[in-house]
This record gives C-alpha cells, sequence and structure tokens, in this order.
C-alpha cells in the first residue's frame, strides 16, 4: 500500500510518497508542515511499482542499458 501525501497551501515542494500512514505522519512533522494541511490518497500498488519501457528509466537495471549498447 502507498500513501501520497499533498500539502494543499504549498504550491511547489508539496507531495511526497510512502508505505504506512505513521511514516508519512513523520515525514510531516520532519518537514515542519502542519498535518491539518495536508491531503492522504491511497495510490494503486501497480501505479509506483509497474515498469514502464523506457518512459521513466526504471526498466534501466544496471548492466541491462550496457548490454543494449553492446548489442546483446
Amino acid at each position: 500500500m502507498f500513501i501520497q501525501v499533498k500539502n494543499q497551501k504549498l504550491k511547489r515542494n508539496n507531495q511526497f510518497r510512502v508505505q504506512t500512514m505513521p511514516a508519512g505522519i513523520k515525514e510531516i512533522k520532519s518537514r515542519g508542515w502542519n498535518v491539518n494541511d495536508c491531503k492522504f490518497e491511497q495510490l494503486r500498488d501497480e501505479l509506483v511499482t509497474t515498469k514502464y519501457k523506457e518512459l521513466d528509466g526504471r526498466m534501466n537495471t544496471r548492466g541491462k542499458q550496457f548490454a543494449q549498447r553492446a548489442g546483446l
């Protein structure tokens, strides 16, 4: 389960993702945000863990990019 936390009072640098609710609250406090200003949304697991081909770099596992350059 992944939770996206978004601070509705800030315009930039206003969101992050965590796996548990207590971790989200701990991160909010470490950033100095007010918990009442934040909105919590549960994200589908496949939105975070799915590897999309060549779109975001998550498909480039270590060594794979070099193997492709070498033609393997």
